[in-house]
């Protein structure tokens, strides 16, 4: 078996390009990333007030209330990316990360088991595993912080310093250093050759990194957090689709994680003296894969953590077996087998950016053409609007809309209110007097979400609320002792105005309408999600479904989405 300090060489290079491909292709999982818009607006919050101690200047609910964003700096980085390069070359900075954390725990593996074939399978079932997880939000700086882990510290002497280093900038970019630590600790534990002076050494190297954690806005109130986050079961805000269970309905799924969640019951083989003496066991991999399976169980968003550290604990495994069973001579096969793979699954999607960025943060779900239209009247007020769209509201708005509540959940929300919003979520009763109690202008709601259509209805009925406006996704309301009434601008004209030209004339019965004004957003955005639906529904209502298919075939050739059908 090839030394544990072997490393990809040149002659890997085929490997490295696999690797490349196949990770690539596992970044377009398609996911509303509501929190990506409040993280920019975020950056330019902390650009315009030059400091880094924030209050809430979004909302009515937490007006002036200290805001504990520990991840200021990712929020920086977000807004000078996007100032450099556009909102959408978003999908870029995701592809980037995602390569190097996954070219990061590929190295790492490679080092430790000796065997690059090896290291590649263990790290594309570790992605595939976590894809469904991957969308555009500062927890990927998690996943990459945990792989330089790996890649620096695994069955290796590391400098100090460095790990000083990225725990500076961890605990600065996601809440998830707290878990980092708990990582430092297995991997500076001497598993190998204990002894009292290698915990010394240990405790030193882990002390210096708690207080490289330190420096930060929130010093130690960014480790209480997540403490407190994880031992308050009765927190509502622990009913949110990422922190639930694996077991429980709702949220995200990674179908993977069922099948390789049994895979822990063989670390036992490593117990085989005929194993031990042919590798290097893994303890640290058994230790990491036991933490984050545990933390998976409990909550679905650590199930990235758990794959990274399976990969961790299997790859000497499979290392072995590929050298036992004489498959290493034929490592080069295998490695154009994963770039043949990787090619398969990537070449249907688009690497440019406006299609990508479309699916990949579900824009046609968010009320572009609402905000379109406010901005054209200068409205500003108390507005109460869905969770998903608060942080869409913050970034094109700045503030002159205040919502009631948003993603950043309890690092400035208290329970109360967020308990109030999901009554007024579902419906359930006393929802309307919850609404007319708070102190909104305006209601902004979904038309398909939260039973919008029931909810537009119901207010307008007490003949409280007046109908200033409705796009493809949304309706906007304003109360009519608070607002004035007066006549509104109509919004610039564009795809998104037209898209909700289209969506009204389906309501009103109008189809040749609907079908003009969807062929008119698909000259701009011919990838547009709900314009190639709405072309694809009118055809097929009136008897055309060669039309319908034509309109599906070309729609999917800019992304193969599920979602189109």
């Amino acid at each position: 078996m090839a030394s544990a300090r072997t490393s990809i060489d040149p002659g890997n290079l085929l490997v490295l390009l696999a690797a490349g491909l196949l990770f690539l292709s596992y970044g377009y999982t398609e996911m509303a990333g509501a929190d990506m818009w409040w993280h920019i607006a975020a950056g330019r919050e902390l650009v315009q007030t030059g400091t880094l101690w924030m209050v809430d200047d979004w909302s009515f609910t937490a007006h002036g209330k200290d805001w504990l964003n520990h991840e200021w700096l990712a929020d920086l980085l977000y807004y000078g990316w996007v100032s450099a390069w556009g909102v959408e070359s978003l999908v870029y900075w995701k592809w980037l990360v995602v390569i190097a954390t996954f070219g990061a725990l590929l190295l790492a593996l490679t080092r430790a088991c000796g065997s690059p074939i090896a290291a590649l399978i263990c790290t594309g079932f570790a992605l595939a595993t976590a894809a469904p997880f991957l969308d555009v939000r500062p927890h990927l700086y998690s996943l990459l912080g945990f792989s330089l882990l790996l890649f620096f510290r695994l069955q290796r002497p590391a400098s100090t310093w460095v790990l000083a280093l990225i725990f500076l900038l961890w605990v600065n970019l996601h809440g998830g250093v707290f878990f980092g630590l708990m990582a430092l600790g297995i991997l500076l534990f001497p598993w190998r050759e204990p002894s009292f002076a290698g915990l010394r050494t240990a405790v030193w190297v882990g002390a210096i990194c708690v207080v490289a954690a330190m420096l930060n806005p929130s010093g130690f109130k960014v480790f209480l957090y997540p403490l407190a986050y994880a031992f308050d079961a009765a927190s509502p805000f622990r009913q949110i689709g990422e922190w639930l269970t694996p077991f429980k309905r709702g949220g995200i799924t990674s179908p993977l994680f069922f099948y390789l969640m049994w895979l822990p019951l063989l670390a036992p083989i490593y117990l085989v003296p005929a194993v031990r003496r042919a590798l290097v066991v893994p303890w640290e991999g058994m230790a990491l894969t036991a933490l984050t399976l545990a933390m998976a169980l409990t909550s679905r968003r650590f199930i990235p953590l758990f794959s990274i550290s399976l990969a961790v604990m299997f790859a000497p495994l499979l290392a072995l077996c590929l050298q036992k069973l004489r498959l290493q001579r034929y490592s080069p096969a295998l490695a154009v087998l994963v770039l043949l793979f990787g090619l398969y699954r990537l070449l249907p999607y688009p690497t440019q950016s406006g299609p990508a960025f479309h699916y990949l943060t579900a824009e046609y779900s968010f009320p572009v053409e609402m905000l379109n239209f406010i901005e054209a009247n200068s409205i500003s007020g108390n507005v109460y609007a869905l969770w998903n769209w608060g942080g869409y509201i913050h970034w094109r708005t700045d503030g002159g809309l205040k919502v009631y509540v948003d993603g950043r959940a309890d690092t400035i929300y208290d329970d109360e209110t967020y308990n109030r919003y999901v009554t007024v979520l579902g419906s359930r009763p006393g929802w309307l007097q919850l609404v007319e109690q708070s102190d909104a202008d305006y209601i902004l709601w979904s038309h398909s979400r939260g039973k919008g259509r029931e909810k537009l209805r119901a207010l307008v009925a007490t003949g409280r609320w007046r109908p200033l406006y409705s796009d493809a996704v949304s309706w906007l309301l304003a109360r009519k002792e608070a607002v004035p009434e007066e006549e509104y601008l109509p919004s610039p004209p564009g795809p998104w105005r037209d898209l909700a030209l289209a969506r009204n004339s389906e309501w009103a019965g109008d189809s040749e309408q609907a079908i003009y004004y969807a062929q008119q957003v698909r000259e701009l955005m011919p990838w547009h999600k709900d314009a190639c639906s709405l072309l694809v529904t009118n055809y097929r209502m009136q008897g055309r479904p060669q039309a319908a298919e034509d309109v599906l075939t070309d729609c999917r050739s800019y992304f193969p989405t599920a979602y189109l059908r």
